[in-house]
């Protein structure tokens, strides 16, 4: 126990599962000494009930908080010891309504007094220990409803993901990645042209050679999102091949790559940026105007090699 005390809020759950689990175990043994055939696991299920008169499963499992599947597992023990009765509702007959018997009425009558002596004895712990133990635990579970302790963590593990990635240059041992990554995006969106496959065979003479710039966001040595700024003329560079791992989308790394992009033609000069999208592409055509980029008709020097009918987007630096 000590140990885990040292560990502080690392083992705040098994701290907490450790005293539920010691509470049970002393209410257990209660019930069995006083020879009742009841188990603490079921008393907030049957309070309910009891309050309720009647109440269907999806009213229980919301009302505590449960799952559909633990609400039936206690139902079907509570009704096999014909504590409890179970009926279609008449009104729809998809929802189960829930009632105590009158074997379970007379159950309850039996344990109000011990119930009210149960209640003392926690009344009496929380005074000489935490008296507004209740109020602060009701604190905790507003704030998990508001955002779980999942979603937390989940967005820390992401943001030191984000902080540990690294923008870097593209170099031949990056190819395949490059081309899969390019490749999986075209084929989830829209389709590969032969422009498209030629690009991507051999983006070193296709674009780098042109006097391009094919930029690569890495993660673990892994690629994680690639783009490319393709020379259009001495003022103006295209923004291409750009496009996130499908799994690390959501993470907003788009925005953080168009911003580096952006960045980069500042530092070569560039005097504004253009790029084609498609109408297909609403996620990405929302981003490009969220940064700047605003529709245009067409631009004299670019031409839409892949003939997707694409939309011609600009950013004026």
């Amino acid at each position: 126990m000590e140990f885990i005390k040292e560990l502080g809020t690392l083992a705040l759950g098994s701290r907490i599962k450790n005293l539920s689990e010691s509470l049970m175990r002393d209410m257990t043994r209660v019930y069995k000494e006083q020879d009742i055939d009841f188990e603490p696991r079921w008393f907030t299920f049957f309070q309910l009930v009891l309050q309720k008169k009647e109440i269907t499963v999806t009213q229980i499992a919301r009302e505590l908080n449960q799952t559909h599947p633990a609400v039936v597992q206690v139902i079907n023990i509570l009704e096999k010891k014909k504590l409890i009765i179970t009926k279609k509702d008449k009104a729809d007959n998809r929802k189960r309504l829930v009632k105590l018997s009158n074997k379970g009425k007379q159950l309850a009558e039996e344990l109000a007094p011990l119930w009210e002596v149960v209640q003392t004895v926690t009344n009496e712990i929380l005074n000489e220990s935490a008296p507004d133990l209740l109020d602060k635990i009701s604190k905790v579970e507003k704030t998990l409803q508001h955002k779980s302790t999942y979603q937390r963590i989940k967005e820390k593990i992401i943001q030191r993901t984000i902080d540990e990635m690294e923008f870097t240059e593209y170099e031949k041992k990056y190819l395949k990645d490059f081309q899969q990554l390019n490749e999986d995006w075209l084929n989830s969106y829209l389709e590969l042209t032969e422009y498209d496959i030629k690009t991507l065979s051999d983006p070193y003479n296709e674009i780098i050679k042109k006097d391009g710039n094919i930029f690569l966001l890495i993660s673990e040595e892994k690629v994680i999102g690639t783009y490319a700024l393709q020379r259009v003329s001495t003022k103006v560079c295209e923004l291409s091949k750009f496009t996130i791992k499908k799994e690390f989308r959501g993470w907003k790394l788009g925005e953080r790559m168009l911003k580096q992009a952006i960045e980069k033609a500042k530092d070569l000069k560039y005097e504004s940026i253009v790029l084609l999208t498609h109408p297909k592409l609403k996620e990405a055509t929302k981003l490009y105007r969220k940064t700047g980029f605003e529709i245009i008709p067409g631009h004299p020097d670019l031409t839409d090699k892949t003939g997707r009918c694409s939309i011609y987007m600009q950013l004026v630096l």
